[in-house]
């Protein structure tokens, strides 16, 4: 059993926008010895929320309960206190400040004080400074970097969307911050985790073999979220998309889909309905289609799972993205067949045509959603495959085994004979 601390800017309970975070989480708790630093309270992260439960056996720190302490730097400007502080705690001259370690840095250096930490996980690319605390820290701990997404390669995509040169300003300086960070991974970490082989390639790539990961793909809990075998589940002729309304991606993919894939649909099946889920309000690029009283605007819920079942087939229509998309494989459990983009499906080893349907072009993207909601044959054979397909890949028990091997290899700091290619 290993002692593992694992540290997550943003909250993972209940399991929304932070999912991968809690399944991780979850998963490793179940063998090891879990310490977490969530911006969360005990509150709120106990009893049953969407099916799922925060398991018991972790123990939890957090900013909100443990503030940081007052310092010296509390007496200047905030501004001037947040930059000189946070150089001070990393030991370099080096910025701008990350609120990450500023909010964090005492949770850390607690923990560590006290518990011998075998495997340190550190989430997301805005983490990644904290590791040259916890390497001095706790220099016998194993620094895991858990990469989301390739931030730079995303936000690249997004800067060719931006719709003004001052969003497109201030996404390259983000992009330039990012590509920084995950081209010197080595100084930072002792290993990676990625969600796919692509972005795992692309990690190693940038750091010229400097530093090797390990491709771990997003899961789902397959048991909760159970098939709608339903007969008449096509003829409701319903689509639905799931998604944060905060996050640029999904406003693009759906702003495409709303202006050039929706009036194909419709001339072809005037009597199909649209539901969009995801927390975030409605954005403003969408205010348009909120005056289709086809369309319907339901907001943050409480669980996915009757939204999914009510409606006949999900859309995935993204443009820019890395990593698995979850809302593909909650989808396909469910028993819902999905039309996706080819961006919108990367990094999954699918069968186009038998486990999900690719279209990139609108024609193309409406031609498909019009011959699932037509054809039965089509429609029940697409997501009986992608149902069985998802439990056989993309459980997150399996995959929880998986991630609980590497934890012990990495415990041991040893040579891993569970190789570097993941699940």
């Amino acid at each position: 059993m290993a002692r593992v601390l694992q540290i997550t800017p943003h909250a993972v309970f209940p399991p929304t926008g932070g999912r991968r975070a809690f399944f991780f989480l979850r998963e490793m708790a179940r063998e090891h010895e879990l310490f977490a630093i969530l911006p969360q309270t005990g509150d709120s992260v106990k009893g049953m929320r969407m099916g799922y439960t925060f398991p018991q056996n972790v123990r939890l720190f957090s900013p909100l309960v443990t503030p940081p302490p007052k310092t010296i730097f509390n007496w200047l400007p905030r501004r001037l206190a947040m930059g000189l502080r946070y150089r001070w705690l990393r030991r370099s001259l080096q910025g701008p400040a990350q609120a990450v370690l500023l909010d964090n840095y005492h949770l850390i250096q607690q923990v560590l004080r006290q518990q011998h930490i075998d495997v340190v996980v550190i989430d997301h690319i805005y983490s990644l400074p904290l590791a040259a605390c916890i390497r001095r820290l706790s220099p016998e701990s194993t620094v895991v970097f858990h990469a989301h997404n390739v931030d730079s390669d995303l936000l690249t995509q997004l800067i060719r969307s931006a719709s003004s040169d001052a969003r497109r300003r201030d996404l390259d300086n983000e992009r330039r911050m990012c590509l920084r960070l995950e081209s010197s991974l080595a100084r930072y970490a002792d290993t990676f985790w990625a969600c796919s082989d692509l972005d795992k390639r692309k990690l190693e790539e940038m750091n010229v073999g400097a530093v090797e990961g390990y491709a771990i793909p997003n899961g789902v809990d397959t048991t909760l979220l159970s098939m709608d075998s339903g007969e008449g589940k096509r003829l409701r002729k319903k689509l639905i998309f799931c998604g944060h309304m905060k996050f640029a991606p999904n406003v693009n993919g759906l702003k495409w889909f709303a202006n050039e894939v929706w009036p194909l649909v419709l001339q072809r099946e005037p009597s199909v309905r649209m539901m969009v889920i995801g927390l975030g309000g409605i954005p403003s690029e969408l205010t348009k289609w909120q005056e289709d009283d086809r369309v319907e605007f339901r907001g943050e819920v409480e669980s996915v799972i009757p939204h999914y079942h009510e409606a006949s087939v999900a859309v995935v229509p993204l443009l820019e993205g890395s990593g698995v998309r979850e809302k593909i494989l909650e989808a396909m459990s469910l028993g819902n067949p999905v039309v996706s983009t080819t961006k919108g499906a990367e990094g999954m080893n699918y069968e186009a045509g038998r486990h999900l349907v690719i279209a990139d072009r609108p024609v193309d993207f409406a031609d498909a959603v019009c011959r699932l909601l037509k054809e039965a044959p089509f429609f029940e054979n697409t997501r009986q495959a992608a149902r069985r397909w998802v439990v056989e890949k993309y459980e997150w028990t399996s995959i929880g085994h998986e991630i609980n091997r590497l934890v012990d290899c990495l415990a041991r700091r040893g040579a891993c004979s569970c190789g570097r290619s993941g699940t």
